[in-house]
């Protein structure tokens, strides 16, 4: 199989795409010579579009119509298999119906997915060789996903990519703030559940001991719909004397710079930005709420990052969106200023 095609079927999210990133990077090194695509949702697609080690990118509807079933598994059936016709192979990273769906689609003979737990809903009805993982990490459970295809690695390497324009507008902000040079302590407060975030509050605490301590004025991120969120807690800072900014809105090829170019420290939750600063080996400290840091931890093999969960609490680990046991908003109340501030510490020292 020296130039197969290959696709890659992971549709979401931002950072469940960044976990993947890994097992594209082991795939280009296994087969130098192959076409590879990804099948992805919208949202993440710009991580992707341009990528070195990518040949292809096919977006795929975040909804399908179900009433026009038919036209609409013929029309997902053409863009994934486009002018050169069906995959060789087809790897299923998401293990849900749908991707399994999309992997059927594609008319790969060989469509490799998860067994056991990582097999959920309908998915195996769509699979026909299957993987049992071993590893605990999602990102090496994606490299465990390539053995069927001789491909065995422990190298946990992602690579993203950019432009100039990319770069020019971070450099423009940077200039506009008198900061080119500048590094930040960025932090991501916010998530899309109530049950990854910490209390603004102590994040308030946290940047004022982190100015104090390493002179690092904090960057506030944000992501769609939270500007405003971000505008308040930077006010809250601000008022309490903390040398706070709030970051500029970036896409996800924009913020990859910002980062990269500007960020000395980098703390938030189980999110999308949280997994890219750490694979891009910038000092992370992570926190977990009832999301599962042996699964999710961002252990990319250049990552410099710390963990603080409570795995005490009942609804650590169980990936609810909604809390059966905590006020929303609530579940990383037990996690301290002071345990942050710990692992901030043995990072930066």
């Amino acid at each position: 199989m020296s130039k197969p095609r290959i696709l890659i079927v992971k549709l979401s999210a931002v950072g469940d795409v960044v976990h993947t990133l890994p097992a594209l990077r082991a795939l280009r090194r296994a087969f130098p010579e192959a076409w590879i695509g990804w099948a992805v949702h919208a949202g993440p697609a710009s991580l992707l579009r341009g990528h070195p080690d990518l040949n292809e990118c096919v977006v795929i509807p975040r909804r399908l119509e179900w009433r026009r079933l038919r036209s609409e598994f013929r029309a997902l059936r053409d863009e994934l298999r486009g002018q050169a016709g069906s995959w060789d192979v087809a790897l299923d990273f998401q293990g849900l119906t749908k991707s399994g769906l999309v992997a059927w689609l594609s008319g790969a003979k060989r469509r490799i997915g998860f067994a056991g737990e990582a097999c959920r809903e309908l998915n195996a009805l769509f699979t026909n060789e299957r993987v049992r993982p071993v590893a605990r990490a999602v990102i090496h459970m994606n490299l465990e996903l390539l053995r069927p295809l001789g491909v065995e690695t422990d190298v946990a390497e992602a690579r993203f990519v950019w432009d100039a324009s990319d770069e020019e507008y971070i450099a423009s902000w940077a200039r506009r703030e008198g900061a080119a040079a500048e590094r930040y302590f960025v932090l991501d407060p916010f998530a899309g559940w109530v049950t990854k975030v910490w209390r603004p509050e102590r994040w308030v605490s946290v940047a004022r001991a982190v100015g104090q301590t390493y002179g690092l004025r904090t960057l506030v991120f944000y992501g769609p719909h939270e500007r405003q969120e971000a505008e308040a807690l930077v006010s809250e800072m601000c008022k309490a004397g903390v040398a706070a900014m709030l970051a500029p809105e970036t896409t996800l090829r924009q913020f990859v710079v910002l980062v990269r170019q500007h960020a000395a420290l980098f703390a938030g939750g189980d999110t999308g930005p949280m997994h890219i600063a750490a694979a891009l080996g910038i000092p992370t400290v992570a926190l977990f709420g009832a999301s599962d840091s042996h699964r999710n931890a961002p252990v990319f093999s250049n990552a410099r990052f710390l963990v603080v969960q409570d795995f005490s609490q009942p609804c650590a680990g169980t990936f609810d969106r909604k809390c059966r046991f905590h006020a929303p908003g609530h579940c990383l109340d037990s996690i301290t200023v002071e345990q942050v501030l710990d692992a901030i510490g043995r990072l930066l020292h």
